[in-house]
């Protein structure tokens, strides 16, 4: 063998190792994995209570855990944006704001719910306090029969005041009065 052919096959070798050398080098390393993801589907329904456009805006609206007031009201005068007064009598008055419920369902074959509500415990003395026509208690009373899901459906909140002296059955004055009402929605 010549010198030429060995000093071209070296050469040869020589770049065969760079090229595959630089190949190597060019390689992103990789690895793979998989996971296996199991869960257990629960169907279910949320309320939400929502401000109605005409209404008083609600605190933390959006939840399930609102609140709503009615600021300062007396039998005449100015009152609160989103409250009204349907009623004036020489017995009481009524003060209202409508609000909305929303009940989100997921995973069931029901297509309505039963709505009730009832005081958590009872109304400040000279106030009683309606959901719509109810007049509410302690006890749950049904407010709606079929109610649609996944839409806010209106409702009012009136707050019926006497208007006797804080003496005489009527409420206390200038003092700030609160209630609970409890809300369940049942899928029917």
């Amino acid at each position: 063998m010549s010198t030429w052919h060995n000093t071209r096959s070296r050469i040869l070798v020589a770049a065969a190792f760079m090229l595959t050398s630089a190949s190597m080098l060019a390689q992103t390393p990789t690895a793979s994995g998989t996971i296996n993801a199991t869960l257990t589907n629960k169907n279910g329904i949320a309320l939400v209570f929502d401000t109605d456009p005409s209404g008083v805006t609600l605190g933390a609206a959006g939840s399930s855990n609102a609140s709503l007031s009615f600021g300062t009201i007396s039998a005449f005068g100015p009152l609160s944006p989103g409250v009204t007064r349907p009623s004036v009598t020489a017995a009481s008055f009524t003060v209202r704001s409508p609000f909305d419920i929303q009940v989100i369902q997921g995973g069931l074959t029901s297509t309505s719910y039963t709505l009730s509500a009832s005081l958590a415990g009872p109304a400040p003395t000279g106030l009683s306090y309606k959901v719509d026509t109810v007049t509410l208690t302690t006890a749950a009373q049904r407010i709606q029969a079929n109610g649609v899901y996944d839409t806010d459906v209106a409702h009012n909140l009136d707050l019926v005041v006497s208007t006797a002296s804080p003496g005489a059955g009527g409420p206390a004055v200038g003092t700030p009065l609160t209630a609970t009402i409890n809300f369940t929605a049942t899928a029917n």
